[in-house]
């Protein structure tokens, strides 16, 4: 799953591209990947990216939003791009394709004036928001993680307010946005923090490594373009890969040594998610 730095590559580069660039029309082949009326999308100008954890939102001239959401395998690739979902087909659109946006200037499809929405798996979406209509929608959302406002306060407060493992809290989108599998696995191994560990037993010095070390991979993957794994489901627009997959601390390198006590790394499965970490390095907190 695209996760917070994916996501944030993906807007970067369309914002290089795309931003003041007319949507000149929508071609849907999967009508449950897009919710809303095209009529709020077409002939609208594209004025503004931005990103709250894993989801993209493009503001629009007349005051609509499009909301993205990749979910699991979603991909949004700019045409004539020769990659993509790891199907036999190398051209666009293939069986994965759910959405076009067209854009001006107008092109003939598998041009540069497309983006395709590629998703696998069906559980990606497109969806047409007014500002009203979207602040609510997001306001289960905890902090994003590279907001200025998440502090180390902040996560400490919030890690206060459950007792379940640490790592599962880390998941949820409710305490913190964007936060994925890949990325607490790789911040609990740099605090050093055992991902069973309570999440109220967390005090104020760990959360402040937890604080660091999650800014820190976070940045990392970013600069990198995010972590593509061998099943290609996540890549950059322009069709190439993410390098952060060869930072990778403790994340799917069960059985492989520690990289700082050489010791194996073990894998369990927490919250119905495979966790990584080092039985040595990691050891359970307690107040």
């Amino acid at each position: 799953m695209p996760e917070l730095p994916e996501v944030e590559v993906v807007k970067i580069f369309l914002e290089d591209k795309l931003l003041n660039q007319t949507i000149t029309n929508l071609e849907i082949l999967n009508k449950k990947s897009f919710i809303g009326d095209t009529k709020d999308v077409i002939n609208q100008k594209i004025i503004k990216f931005s990103r709250i954890g894993k989801q993209l939102s493009i503001y629009l001239s007349n005051g609509k939003i499009l909301l993205i959401h990749l979910k699991m395998t979603g991909q949004l690739i700019l045409g004539n791009t020769m990659l993509g979902h790891p199907t036999k087909f190398d051209k666009y659109p293939n069986k994965s394709t759910r959405l076009i946006i067209k854009f001006s200037p107008s092109c003939q499809r598998g041009g540069q004036g497309e983006i395709y929405f590629n998703d696998q798996r069906k559980f990606g979406w497109v969806q047409v928001f007014s500002a009203n209509a979207l602040s609510r929608f997001q306001s289960n959302l905890g902090l994003d993680i590279l907001d200025p406002k998440f502090t180390p306060d902040y996560l400490y407060n919030q890690l206060q307010r459950s007792s379940r493992p640490v790592k599962s809290v880390l998941l949820d989108q409710h305490f913190f946005a964007g936060i994925g599998n890949i990325y607490a696995n790789d911040a609990l191994f740099l605090s050093k923090i055992h991902p069973t560990t309570p999440s109220n037993k967390i005090n104020r010095t760990t959360a402040l490594k937890l604080h660091r070390a999650l800014l820190s991979i976070m940045k990392q993957s970013i600069l990198a373009g995010g972590s593509t794994m061998k099943d290609n489901k996540y890549i950059r627009p322009d069709g190439s890969s993410g390098n952060n997959q060869f930072f990778f601390r403790v994340y799917q390198r069960a059985g492989e040594p520690c990289l700082i006590c050489k010791t194996k790394i073990l894998r369990t499965v927490i919250a119905g998610r495979g966790t990584f970490f080092c039985p040595k390095c990691q050891l359970a907190c307690n107040k």
